[in-house]
């Protein structure tokens, strides 16, 4: 049996439990608590069992139920792999009481994996990277670490579809910048024309039928700070002139009355779609355009144009959830288009752990739905109106893969291909 497992060793490089990583424990009663595994070898007792084992050095007691009674043991082992080279490997044993489940399945010894799911009895434990931290589609992004950029007065563009985080971007930006004030988020497109110019530059009691006090404005209250207008591309021209005007010298003057205010803030602009199109059409000003892009533009790329991000999200997902994504399932969610990007994908993967009665996601009748998800998989978007016949043909080939659960015959049937043509597909699309 070592012979086996020193074998399969080579499968778990990157995911065995190593030293450092952690064990969440939720106990079948008491607090939740995390471990960092310092030890070569953790000995888990049932409580009953306490009297004769509290004093030993690494042990760990486990509430159990009456007449339950159990001793697991995870230890550090030295196995050889098919090339002989020693690698270190994390082994969980039964050494008394009944087998524990490992991913919903029962056994009596096996290595442990990053992302494993143990129930001892009505206890469970979760094994965790040493990084357990979800990372943000954009909490890696270059501007970051451009230090003169975050610190200076520049303003910045943000462009990209729904649920590409643009929002998150510009609050990660003022989080990093030196700016002491308020993160002011103003959506221009929640707000009437009217009621726009008074949310931006603010207004005195009186100005208006309904202004009972005085409002100091989105400008003013982003004083030292960062102001976010979210959804520039919906703002008004008339509103765009005032702006404009603003951006000149900083200086806002509150509808309706006759003073002007100095103002020291960030301004970061944000639009699902590309403001030069607007320019061309002429709902956007010129002049407007080039005074918010005369700092930096930053494009955020949709999932379709960038699936690796997918792969990073779900793996992100599976640390802070405490689940696990099957290979096949990660696959199926890199081929398709996900309109809605990440905000879609994170809804999507929430749903699943609601409906899932296990830590193995796998692909089922919610995975399903998304392929006929409001027609979006089989239209071509702005982006993908040049793929040749070639590529279409593979790309719908694959979601019908995916659709019948990974099974190339009853696919290549539906299709009327041969199971090597629909293969070579979808071994194209995958690449």
């Amino acid at each position: 049996m070592y012979k086996e497992m020193s074998l399969m060793s080579d499968y778990f490089d990157d995911k065995g439990v190593q030293e450092e990583d952690f064990i969440k424990i939720i106990p079948s009663y008491g607090k939740k608590k995390k471990v960092k595994i310092r030890r070569k070898v953790i000995d888990l007792y049932s409580t009953d069992l306490e009297h004769r084992h509290s004093a030993l050095s690494g042990s760990m007691l486990l509430p159990s139920q009456k007449n339950e009674t159990f001793h697991i043991q995870i230890k550090q082992e030295e196995v050889r792999g098919r090339n002989n080279s020693p690698k270190k490997r994390y082994f969980i044993i039964v050494l008394q009481g009944c087998p524990i489940k490992l991913n919903g399945n029962y056994v009596f010894s096996a290595y442990l994996e990053r992302k494993d799911m143990v129930e001892i009895g009505f206890n469970q434990l979760y094994f965790t990277a040493k990084e357990t931290k979800t990372i943000s589609e954009v909490d890696d992004h270059e501007i970051l670490a451009e230090k003169s950029i975050l610190n200076s007065k520049l303003p910045i563009l943000i462009e990209g579809e729904t649920g590409t985080g643009k929002t998150r971007l510009a609050r990660k930006i003022h989080e990093k910048s030196f700016r002491e004030g308020r993160f002011v988020h103003l959506n221009v497109s929640a707000f009437s024309q009217n009621l726009l110019e008074s949310e931006l530059f603010g207004h005195v009691k009186g100005a208006f039928t309904g202004a009972l006090n005085d409002k100091l404005g989105g400008i003013r209250e982003a004083q030292r700070g960062t102001l976010f207008l979210d959804e520039i591309d919906s703002l008004p021209l008339d509103i765009q002139t005032k702006l404009l005007l603003f951006l000149d010298d900083y200086r806002v003057r509150p509808v309706g009355s006759g003073i002007e205010y100095q103002v020291d803030l960030r301004i970061i602009f944000s639009s699902g779609q590309k403001l030069s199109q607007l320019v061309k059409r002429g709902s956007m000003r010129k002049d407007f355009y080039f005074r918010m892009s005369s700092g930096e533009v930053i494009g955020l790329k949709p999932l379709r144009e960038d699936p690796i991000k997918i792969r990073q999200f779900c793996h992100s997902f599976e640390n802070e959830k405490s689940i696990r994504f099957s290979k096949e399932l990660i696959e199926f969610y890199e081929s398709l288009p996900w309109p809605g990007n990440f905000r879609q994908l994170k809804g999507h993967l929430e749903r699943k752990i609601i409906h899932s009665k296990n830590t193995m996601f796998r692909f089922d009748t919610l995975d399903e739905e998304l392929l006929s998800q409001d027609s979006e998989i089989f239209s071509f978007t702005e982006d993908e109106d040049d793929l040749t016949l070639k590529e279409f043909k593979a790309k719908y080939a694959t979601q019908i893969y995916f659709k019948y659960k990974n099974n190339y015959q009853l696919a290549a049937t539906k299709l009327g291909i041969s199971v090597r043509s629909l293969r070579n597909m979808v071994n194209t699309t995958n690449q």
